[in-house]
């Protein structure tokens, strides 16, 4: 795990008694988004790509220490591979190499967690719609997707409305809200949720829609505050004037946290539509807060036409130590 600061221990066991002192030699490969230095140390020192392990005489093992880096905030699990590449000395390697992975978990136990939901307690529709009035008031109606929840004490609350002047008009046919569905015939295949049974859908609103979180308060011991969550776009009809924005809304205004827009075809990770493109996929982004003070998370969603289906999930806030 992360938190193991006093290093994980690979073992190299060796079949009987050396003679002669001898030399292990072990590549070390991580995974891309995995840096050594910044993610992670060993030793011996493996900086340049591999470890050196000298195994003394009438030795049976060598021990390769691997030292996680512990990390402020919500992270993702790292992969290492390590190849046993060759041996020296008084050693015969009975195998061209040996290879093996190590996983470090994030624990995220530097994150103390204020608010969260993946959207298992509202309600799922009967049917997976919504329809929607013409009116910036969006109310949950019996037997489709909610649009609004008020907390029971577990995951945050929301209420999801229009922009005044953004409405999108009278629509009986809108997929929108918590669902249930992974599979909606002639629409999406998203296989499963990120976390849980169900999810927030959204598609085409015709105008500029925002989902606003309950409140949360921060603690004054906090020097940071965090904010996670998983996403899905799919792959429809996205237009350059499609919106898709992550705000934390204090009394001082909207602090954009990011921004989302497409190349005019797919959605990509950049409010100018040139980053990542993010497609048919999850795709978890984790978010510093710089305003501090208590507030709301607010997701706004302005699509016009098209189908344009996104699924948010499992969202987390977090304050930092």
């Amino acid at each position: 795990f992360e938190n193991q600061a006093e290093g994980i221990q690979l073992p190299i066991r060796i079949v009987g008694h050396l003679v002669n002192p001898g030399t292990i030699t072990v590549s070390i490969t991580p995974q891309a988004d995995v840096q050594y230095g910044t993610d992670f140390t060993t030793e011996p020192d493996g900086s340049s790509g591999s470890v050196t392990l000298n195994v003394s005489e009438r030795s049976a093992s060598a021990v390769l220490s691997v030292f996680p880096s512990v990390e402020a905030g919500f992270n993702t699990d790292k992969l290492i591979n390590f190849k046993l590449e060759g041996v020296s000395g008084g050693l015969f390697l009975a195998t061209e190499s040996v290879d093996f992975e190590l996983t470090i978990q994030d624990e995220s136990l530097n994150v103390d967690v204020l608010a969260f939901t993946s959207f298992e307690e509202p309600a799922a529709g009967d049917v997976n719609n919504y329809s929607a009035p013409d009116s910036t008031f969006l109310p949950n109606n019996p037997g489709e997707n909610s649009v609004d929840y008020v907390s029971a004490g577990g995951e945050m609350g929301f209420d999801t409305s229009y922009l005044p002047g953004e409405e999108g008009g009278e629509d009986t046919s809108l997929i929108f809200g918590v669902t249930n569905v992974t599979n909606e015939p002639d629409e999406y295949n998203i296989g499963a949720f990120f976390n849980g049974s169900q999810a927030y859908v959204t598609s085409d609103a015709d105008g500029l829609a925002e989902i606003v979180f309950d409140e949360v308060e921060i603690p004054s011991k906090f020097n940071s505050l965090k904010v996670r969550l998983s996403v899905y776009f799919v792959d429809a009809s996205w237009e350059e004037d499609d919106e898709f924005d992550i705000f934390w809304r204090t009394e001082d205004g909207d602090e954009t946290l990011m921004s989302f827009r497409s190349n005019g075809e797919l959605m990509t990770d950049s409010p100018d539509g040139t980053g990542n493109v993010l497609v048919d996929d999850w795709f978890t982004f984790n978010m510093e807060v710089t305003n501090m003070k208590k507030g709301r998370l607010v997701i706004q969603v302005g699509t016009n036409s098209g189908s344009e289906y996104a699924f948010i999930d499992d969202i987390v806030i977090g304050g930092v130590e």
